[in-house]
């Protein structure tokens, strides 16, 4: 059996890691053009790619920013309120499912 190589998606479809959106934050970061973290960053974009697609923020929080001025802890402040006010609209939306 021989293994195909590349990236999927979870349900195995082949994802060109081409038609993966490329986000400000990525553009930004240190690691953007750093061969050892192509794979893991090209798999956190690929992860959100539905929510990007709808207008969401794009979240990172291995995020480096090549720009010395730039506020990595204010930016990072900024994902953690998001990511926790996704996860009360989740909780709510499971909440309402089960009454």
């Amino acid at each position: 059996m021989t293994m195909k190589e590349g990236y999927f998606s979870d349900d195995g479809e082949e994802i060109d890691p081409l038609s993966v959106p490329m986000p400000a934050l990525c553009i930004s970061c240190l690691k953007n053009n750093d061969p050892k973290d192509e794979a893991p960053c090209l798999i956190n974009r690929m992860d959100q790619m539905e929510e990007m697609r709808k207008g969401e923020r794009f979240l990172c929080f291995a995020y480096e920013p090549n720009d010395p001025s730039v506020n990595k802890k204010q930016i990072l402040h900024e994902m953690e309120e998001h990511w926790d006010e996704q996860n009360r609209k989740y909780l709510a939306q499971k909440k309402k499912k089960r009454v």
